[in-house]
């Protein structure tokens, strides 16, 4: 009988999900492509889905640590990732516009791919020159346009480790730009909805937003550091 009721409600979850986002899926869009002023637009657009669905699937984020994120300042927010659960939560932790990062490779699969270079930063790794030109992209936009969002695990945590091993992308990109690094952890979603499964239940999500750390005057050899300095923070946070 619980299972009847579970699927009943991941159905009912679904349809929440996909009904919102059709509707608003032209704001997500079209407010950024006519000006840089309509990124905000879109941005408000993806938060009020993120809200409509936590509503109406009584799936709660509670957030800690708004304060750490500075209106005006552009970070590189890296976060944990255990569940499909993790996207919505974003939106309500950080109030203002960001992009996450995409693969090139993503950008093949028709009308999804499309779809993906709307609303991400497309990377593009696959020779020196096209590295030389997804880092300068990703300076301007930190410089001059919006955070950028980054899960540096890769993949979604199936294992029972707090956190899988982080890759240097994010780092190598804070430090390219001499921006700070805003450390998200999320803890719970899992609970309400395993990796790769469709099955959820309501719930209460916890997210806290870490203090930003600096990559001022860092180079490349200080990746390492920075990098297990910052893993630290988050573990002992997801541990608490």
């Amino acid at each position: 009988m619980l299972k009847f009721f579970q699927f009943i409600y991941t159905a009912w979850a679904l349809i929440v999900f996909h009904v919102f986002m059709i509707i608003l899926f032209p704001v997500f869009i079209i407010p950024s492509l006519i000006s840089k002023k309509g990124t905000w637009i879109s941005f408000k657009a993806i938060r009020l889905w993120s809200f409509l669905f936590s509503f109406f699937n009584r799936i709660i984020y509670k957030v800690e640590g708004k304060s750490h994120f500075k209106r005006g300042q552009n970070y590189v927010i890296i976060s944990n990732h255990t569940s499909f659960l993790d996207t919505p939560a974003i939106p309500q932790a950080i109030d203002a516009p960001f992009k996450a990062l995409a693969k090139k490779e993503l950008t093949k699969i028709p009308v999804f791919g499309f779809l993906l270079k709307m609303i991400t930063e497309v990377v593009d790794r696959s020779n020196p020159a096209s590295r030389q030109k997804s880092k300068n992209r990703l300076n301007e936009v930190l410089k001059n346009e919006n955070s950028i969002l980054v899960f540096p695990e890769g993949t979604m945590n199936r294992t029972d480790k707090p956190l899988q091993n982080f890759y240097d992308g994010a780092f190598r990109i804070a430090i390219d730009a001499q921006a700070p690094i805003l450390p998200v952890v999320i803890k719970g979603a899992a609970k309400l909805m395993k990796p790769s499964s469709f099955v959820m239940r309501p719930g209460k999500i916890h997210v806290k937003v870490l203090s930003p750390v600096s990559t001022e005057g860092l180079s490349q050899k200080d990746l390492p550091e920075l990098k297990s300095k910052i893993v630290d923070q988050m573990q002992k946070e997801i541990l608490n």
